[in-house]
């Protein structure tokens, strides 16, 4: 699909449009993203009840990151675009360039002192993680999507490591749920498209009714166990309900703003039910 660049050089470059003003960064635009950045990391700041510096000082890094991450990948698809006479896109394509880099510098300067003075070294490796799944083209394979999707959800440990100090059970187990009822939704977001994209409702529910069929025996076995309170294990009910209903009422009419506003609505309910039932249990 050819885009405005692609077309030959116009007479002036006023007339060639860029996607935004490179006065201000480019911001994700997927609503599902910043839920699955933001609200893990808020359940682990929540239970812990520690908003500190530290913690501040970790939420600069982790947005700075995330925002730097969508100027870079659109200085590089600007960059593949060019062609002769097409110069704004040059000056587009540096101005995201230049966002990137200083969002960058910011978000390690928020980082070092959490390393340094507060010797959260483990950071370190959080960022290893990270970065190679963050600046990664958009994959189209599932697992790969899936594993883009568990590399936000590595806010959860990371903010309760510098919240308490600990990588302990805690941190793992946050992350452990977040990515449970992220991959969910995922599943959920997944079916809906498939709907639509293929005009029929057939043979696209198979996958999101198992996943939560896999979800509900995963959190039985652990409640039975000892492992998971059942309040907290109530908490995915909401989600488990979403998507038992998505899938007998599926069509593939496909209502993209209130679907993914729905979603973040369920993200925060989750977010919230979690931080209090994990609490409750804690008293």
């Amino acid at each position: 699909m050819k885009t405005l660049v692609e077309t030959p050089a116009q007479p002036s470059p006023a007339v060639v449009n860029t996607t935004h003003s490179p006065a201000k960064p480019p911001l994700p635009r997927e609503h599902g993203a910043w839920a699955v950045l933001l609200v893990p990391f808020a359940t682990a700041v929540g239970i812990s009840g520690a908003f500190t510096l530290p913690v501040g000082l970790l939420l600069i890094s982790v947005l700075c990151f995330f925002i730097a991450r969508a100027s870079l990948l659109r200085a590089i698809a600007a960059g593949f675009r060019l062609r002769p006479g097409a110069s704004l896109s040059a000056v587009d394509t540096m101005a995201n360039a230049k966002w990137a880099l200083g969002l960058l510098a910011l978000s390690a300067a928020a980082a070092i002192p959490l390393v340094l003075v507060w010797h959260r070294w483990w950071l370190l490796a959080f960022g290893a993680l990270a970065a190679p799944l963050a600046f990664r083209k958009t994959e189209r394979a599932l697992p790969m999507q899936l594993l883009a999707m568990t590399g936000l959800t590595l806010t959860a440990p990371a903010a309760w490591y510098v919240a308490t100090g600990r990588l302990d059970a805690g941190a793992w187990g946050l992350w452990l749920l977040n990515s449970l009822f992220f991959a969910g939704a995922f599943f959920h977001v997944k079916m809906h498209l498939a709907a639509a994209i293929r005009r029929t409702t057939a043979g696209v529910t198979a996958g999101t009714v198992a996943y939560h069929v896999a979800l509900v025996a995963a959190l039985t076995a652990l409640v039975l166990a000892g492992q998971l309170p059942w309040a907290v294990a109530l908490v995915f009910a909401p989600a488990v309900v979403r998507a038992a209903v998505g899938a007998w009422r599926l069509s593939p009419k496909l209502q993209i703003k209130r679907l993914a506003w729905t979603e973040v609505g369920y993200s925060l309910a989750f977010g919230l039910g979690l931080i209090a039932t994990a609490r409750w249990t804690m008293r």
